[in-house]
């Protein structure tokens, strides 16, 4: 295995690529996000924390719901932070790993992180020590789910998606599915997991977003010959067509609580 290098390494986090990346991802899984956060009833008042902030819409909601003086977002990257800044929300350079952290809150959430974390089992822990009593941890992840996938193209371009991701970044595609135990593990009360696998159809954003994700590899994964550039070339004219519908990757929700 290739010494893994992290995920700010592996990613130009500035570039205008990947804030169209993160839009996608937004239109694609912000849904699921807010009715998530709902249905923990924040409402006005309460002290949030978004980790992992990537393009900011997530915390945006959390400050509809609490109040954007009660709001804090983190990231290692803050390029596209300057709007949720402007709108108060308090927007802070952190490492979840390492700093400090950034106050004790009621709800602390976040999305497609913990995975490409090889220390993530310990971030739990420090997420779950920065709650108040009563407060809720809720973190989403995601799951690549080559073998589901409909054609094989987009099935060999997602293995390798998978493979790459773990080998650079140490990112791990099947923890996901050990929820809710790490939460339980870290003490939390009440926890509880909910996975959700949405169509990726072609043309929409969702297809694009997985398109866009796995360009990412692209350049690894050619060199070290798990895809060629033709199974490449024809994943991605699917990824465009409206015709191809594909269910291959799964979104966990849990969340646990601070007794």
């Amino acid at each position: 295995m290739s010494q893994t290098i992290g995920w700010n390494n592996f990613v130009d986090t500035q570039a205008q690529a990947e804030r169209r990346r993160l839009h996608l991802l937004e239109a694609s899984f912000d849904p699921f996000s807010f009715r998530q956060l709902e249905s923990l009833g924040v409402r006005p008042g309460w002290r949030c924390l978004e980790v992992g902030a990537g393009a900011g819409s997530v915390a945006t909601r959390m400050a509809e719901l609490a109040g954007p003086e009660n709001v804090v977002a983190t990231d290692l990257s803050l390029a596209f932070l300057g709007p949720l800044a402007e709108s108060g929300v308090t927007v802070l350079h952190h490492d979840v790993t390492t700093d400090d952290a950034p106050g004790e809150f009621d709800v602390i959430h976040t999305r497609f992180v913990l995975e490409h974390l090889t220390e993530r089992d310990a971030v739990i822990k420090r997420l779950a020590s920065w709650l108040k009593p009563g407060g809720w941890l809720l973190i989403e992840i995601g799951a690549t789910l080559p073998e589901l996938s409909s054609r094989p193209a987009t099935r060999q371009t997602m293995a390798a998606l998978s493979r790459v991701m773990a080998d650079r970044v140490g990112t791990d595609p099947d923890w996901a599915r050990t929820l809710p135990v790490p939460l339980e593990a870290a003490g939390l009360a009440d926890c509880a997991a909910e996975g959700v696998v949405l169509p990726a159809r072609g043309g929409q954003p969702l297809a694009f977003w997985l398109k866009n994700t796995t360009k990412l590899v692209e350049e690894h994964a050619l060199a070290t010959g798990l895809v060629t550039r033709e199974v490449l070339d024809e994943a991605y004219a699917l990824y465009e067509d409206p015709s191809f519908v594909d269910y291959s990757w799964m979104t966990v929700g849990a969340r646990g609580q601070r007794s």
